[in-house]
Formats: C-alpha cells, structure tokens, sequence
C-alpha cells in the first residue's frame, strides 16, 4: 500500500540525528510536526510520516489513516498481523534511507502517538542494528505473545532505551492497556522507563513533552562539533560556513573569504 510523502523538518543546525515520529489513528504526520520546534534539539532531523488511508474494524469499517486494521483496545484483542509488518517494513525503510544518508542507527530514535506508538515500538524491537531510542505516548505493545520470537538480539544487548508515556484516564487506549504492554516488555528484557501521567486522557500534555525532550536528549545529545585545524586558511568557503554555523556565529557579514577566516581564527 503506498503511503503519502512524509512531513520533513530539517535540522536547524548541523544534523546528526534523527527521529521518525508516527501519529495516532484518523491522523496525519503534519498534526505532530509542531512537536519538532518544541523539542529544541537543532541537531536532529524530524520525519513526520502519514499512514494510506483503509478501511478499519474499530471504526466500522470506515476508511480513515490507519497503519493498521485495528480489531479491538483491549489486551486480548486479536491484531492485524499483516498489516502491522507492513508498517514495520516501511518504517524501516524510512530508517535505511538515513543511515544511507550518514546517520548511524545509534543516531535515530522512533516513536509515535496511539497506534503510532505500537507500530514505531514493534518497529524498534525488530530493527537488525540497535536504536538510539524509541517512545511511546499513549500506546500499546502488539503481538505481545510473537514479540520474543521477533525480537531483533541486539535491541536487548544494546539495552535501547524505551520511554512509554501514558495517562491514567485514557479511556481509547486503557492505562491498564499500557501497563500490561509495558509490564510485558519488561519481562522480555527490554529497557523500559513507564510514566503514567495523572488525570491525562488519550491526548499529550505539556510534561509529557517535557519528558520526551529530556528523554531524546539523553538518547541523541548533540555532537560536540569537529575540532578546527589549526591552520584553517586552506579550507573552502563552504567548509569556513560549516565551522561557523556548527557553532553559532553568524557569517551574514562576511561578505569575503577572508572576513570568513578571520571569524574562524579567532575561535581558536
């Protein structure tokens, strides 16, 4: 099933991470995009996919966005299989592309809202090289009882971080839902940090936030930027502006290479 072009936030500063964001059933990637900004990290990059719009059970049969069939919200619902390793197979795709692109797997974290969080955790579980993170807000483990048998062996060496956010009066998503989810992740080795939140239904709150900002810096903190050669008048124009952009210093009024040159001399 083809999927819709993703939302893209580039880095703001020099990218040397990134995070895959999925959102939560009847979505769109564009609705979590904000979050790229809130988040304050200039180092990453933010994909904001969107899920092909199909027909789904919970919504009686309606069609809407959905990265897979949904049965039930309840632990023993029945999942779509199919349709799970579907989503999984082009979040991972999503992850190749980066890596192709320079970004190591220890550098991209994957999350996601609802079923966005299911999908970005299987996806996590399962990917062959081991994560920098993943995070669910609000949502649920599939496949609880084939999970183990999927599990990729270095997401439980590598001990990648997992942070399951989730509010206690969530009434699409159960917290009891969470919790089970959470509890059997745990059982399976898998380094889980669970947060409940307080009176938050199924939606985001300004502390959770808060806790995915702090949670991504620990996972992907910036790179410190590259050290400067001692004698830098051989470097490129190009190569001049990284230097300075990497660290803060505005070049807008350098209008020569040397102007260039002399702003870099002067940090060493």
């Amino acid at each position: 099933m083809a999927m819709p072009s993703p939302v893209v936030v580039p880095a703001s500063g020099k990218h040397s991470a990134t995070v895959i964001m999925l959102h939560g059933l009847g979505d769109q990637g564009s609705s979590w995009a904000p979050v790229a900004s809130q988040m304050g990290l200039p180092h990453c990059k933010f994909i904001f996919p969107s899920a092909a719009t199909r027909p789904v059970s919970i919504n009686m049969g309606a069609p809407c966005p959905a990265w897979a069939d949904i049965k039930g919200l309840s632990p023993d619902s029945p999942d779509d299989e199919e349709g799970a390793k579907q989503a999984i197979e082009y979040v991972h795709k999503l992850i190749a592309d980066e890596v192709a692109a320079g970004i190591p797997p220890s550098r991209v974290v994957v999350g996601g809202f609802s079923q966005g969080a299911a999908i970005s955790c299987l996806s996590a579980m399962t990917h062959k090289e081991a994560l920098g993170g993943c995070f669910l807000l609000s949502g649920w483990l599939m496949m609880r009882q084939k999970v183990p048998s999927m599990l990729s062996p270095s997401f439980l060496s590598d001990k990648v971080p997992v942070l399951h956010c989730h509010g206690t009066n969530d009434m699409i998503v159960p917290f009891l839902f969470g919790q089970v989810s959470s509890q059997a992740m745990e059982q399976m080795g898998a380094n889980i940090d669970f947060k409940p939140y307080p009176g938050m239904a199924h939606e985001s709150s300004p502390q959770e936030l808060s806790d995915l900002q702090a949670f991504l810096k620990k996972c992907i903190p910036e790179a410190p930027p590259a050290p400067i050669p001692s004698d830098p008048s051989g470097l490129s124009v190009k190569e001049l502006k990284g230097i300075l952009k990497e660290r803060g210093v505005d070049s807008s009024d350098c209008f020569e290479k040397s102007d260039l040159l002399a702003k870099v001399k002067s940090l060493l």
